[in-house]
């Protein structure tokens, strides 16, 4: 038995509703199975399923279909059909899945890298700045200190001279 299942909402895409609805396929001893999102006019705002099994396993799917939905998502209708073309093994899917996945994740894990290497430079900009400060704050702290002593020493001096102090 095949099924053609169209589910519809404002919030369907990013929000790992194929890998959701992979995980249960596979749960269910679905053979053949992909999902994919819709695209073009018409289509934006769909996950499109097709699946193929015996009858028990495509009924329990389809139920799912239209009771379960990943926690971000909005669904505002699932309609299931019945189909009958070719369905692309759950194997071969998870195959295709996987690269389309990381075709998303790697240029996103470029970003992150570049992100970190130029927070880096910039820590190590602010770290050269705070070293400067230090050397600077030290010198004008010890040019102080090196005055008060001259002139602490400058009223010990006089106070010698006048008697007050021995």
């Amino acid at each position: 038995m095949k099924i053609r299942a169209v589910i519809s909402g404002k919030s369907v895409h990013d929000e790992g509703y194929r890998v959701f609805l992979l995980n249960k396929a596979i749960s269910e001893g679905i053979e053949g199975f992909s999902a994919t999102n819709g695209v073009g006019p018409g289509n934006y705002g769909q996950v499109i399923v097709l699946a193929e099994r015996d009858e028990e396993a495509i009924t329990g799917l389809s139920r799912f279909l239209k009771e379960s939905f990943p926690p971000h998502a909005h669904i505002e209708s699932v309609v299931i059909e019945p189909y009958d073309r070719r369905v692309v093994s759950i194997i071969d899917f998870m195959h295709l899945l996987q690269v389309e996945l990381l075709d998303k994740g790697i240029p996103a894990i470029l970003s992150i890298k570049k992100t970190q290497e130029e927070m880096l430079e910039k820590q190590e900009q602010t770290i050269g700045e705070i070293r400067g400060m230090r050397t600077d704050l030290k010198t004008q702290m010890d040019d102080r200190f090196n005055k008060i002593e001259h002139e602490l020493q400058m009223v010990k001096d006089a106070l010698h001279r006048s008697g007050i102090l021995a």
